[in-house]
């Protein structure tokens, strides 16, 4: 399932952030921070239940066969590149900025999520990758 981080109302002003010194600037309106902190606190929250949720035990089916992972494993890969791709975009740069600039205790909590986001995001790759070089052989177990 693809996820969408939160919009903000701020999302117009936050598309024409492009700089340190847009960034800089921003944080000095203390309602813009306050609006920034809670659009972050809204992104956390959403990329900490999509990690709880990759955390937990899958439960499969006796009879399903071993491709079974390589579909999970892709759909998880799927699932953080999106991810990743937003935290890329210049919506979400442009809210780590103004708040880094501001030195928010929030940036703390969210270079670990994106840490863990990117984690993942290599850890479904690299899984998919070696599934796909046994997925010949696979293909033989699942008849």
């Amino acid at each position: 399932h693809q996820v969408k981080l939160a919009p903000s109302d701020n999302d117009s002003t936050l598309s024409t952030l492009a700089t340190p010194n847009d960034y800089q600037t921003m944080a000095q309106n203390g309602d813009f921070i306050s609006e920034c902190e809670k659009l972050m606190d809204k992104w956390c929250k959403q990329i900490e239940k999509i990690l709880a949720e990759s955390e937990q035990i899958r439960r499969e089916a006796d009879d399903v066969g071993p491709s079974a992972e390589l579909i999970h494993w892709k759909q998880r890969m799927a699932t953080f590149n999106n991810l990743l791709e937003q935290i890329k975009s210049s919506r979400c740069r442009a809210v780590v900025g103004v708040l880094q600039s501001a030195k928010s205790k929030s940036i703390h909590r969210w270079r670990d999520l994106d840490a863990r986001i990117t984690d993942a995001a290599n850890e479904a790759k690299d899984n998919v990758r070696y599934l796909y070089t046994l997925d010949k052989f696979f293909s033989t177990l699942d008849k």
